[in-house]
């Protein structure tokens, strides 16, 4: 064992320490050993080194108008696009940038899934098929969605209006964040993957909060947010994208005809590239 492998070690034995202190917390055994398996994980380890050399394959091109997509401009409208200049716990704690840093790390799976960066025809399954809403709407139960709800601006108003139960509730995901943040070190990730990792954990317990009917985050909600994060870290996100994209365009052909286009639009409407 070298220095910085020792140091390592000596870092995230103190972390697990301070997070063990929340170890009476109903299903903290469950989030402890799957946060555990994150340190040698080979998907959790390689999704950290991709951003280092991009996501999309040379010559892709397709972009889209976030306007026209209704669960991505329901989020954009109805989620906060300020930074956070108050301190949680007592104030709302969701943006839209971490709406987005979940759809990042749905392409890195896909990249390392796949072992190979992106074309067009994959970046256009996951920003217009469902494996989003999956995930919104769903938490950790995403691989087994049921009906999507219509996209709306008010559940995305009430998302960014959801806030921590109390400063513990905090105390306790940040505690997570800081093992997860040793892990990414440790493993030379690159610089954004754990704040990457860290917005999408958020947005996931602030989801299944409201997936509960509450407008606080539990920690039940944190745990709940975490296990769903982690198995993105388990899992080929693929054939999940590819049957949301599949739902999404099944979807455009049946209502054509009955002229109820506007909720999915066919995809090359809505790129930018003429």
């Amino acid at each position: 064992m070298n220095e910085y492998e020792r140091i390592c070690d000596e870092m995230i034995e103190e972390d697990l320490k301070k997070l063990n202190k929340f170890s009476k917390i109903k299903d903290f055994d469950i989030l402890y050993e799957r946060l555990l398996e994150l340190r040698d994980s080979p998907q959790f380890i390689g999704m950290g080194q991709i951003p280092k050399t991009g996501y999309n394959k040379e010559g892709s091109k397709w972009k889209f108008d976030e306007s026209k997509i209704p669960f991505i401009n329901a989020a954009k409208n109805g989620l906060s696009n300020f930074a956070l200049f108050y301190y949680p716990p007592l104030t709302k704690v969701i943006i839209f940038k971490f709406f987005t840093t979940l759809y990042s790390l749905i392409q890195l799976n896909y990249i390392y899934s796949s072992n190979e960066k992106l074309d067009d025809e994959d970046y256009k399954s996951i920003i217009l098929g469902n494996v989003g809403a999956y995930l919104t709407y769903f938490v950790e139960e995403f691989e087994n969605p049921n009906s999507i709800p219509e996209p709306s601006k008010e559940f995305f108003t009430r998302l960014t209006n959801v806030k921590y139960e109390n400063k513990e509730v905090h105390k306790f995901l940040d505690e997570i964040y800081n093992v997860i943040s040793d892990f990414t070190t440790c493993s030379h990730a690159h610089i954004n993957y754990c704040r990457t990792i860290g917005f999408s954990a958020l947005y996931l317990c602030a989801c299944s909060a409201l997936k509960q009917d509450r407008d606080v985050i539990t920690y039940e909600d944190v745990i709940k947010g975490h296990l769903a994060l982690f198995k993105l870290f388990q899992t080929d996100i693929r054939p999940l994208v590819k049957r949301g994209y599949a739902n999404y365009r099944g979807f455009y052909y049946k209502n054509k005809k009955a002229g109820y286009p506007k909720r999915i639009l066919w995809a090359d409407y809505y790129s930018t590239e003429k």
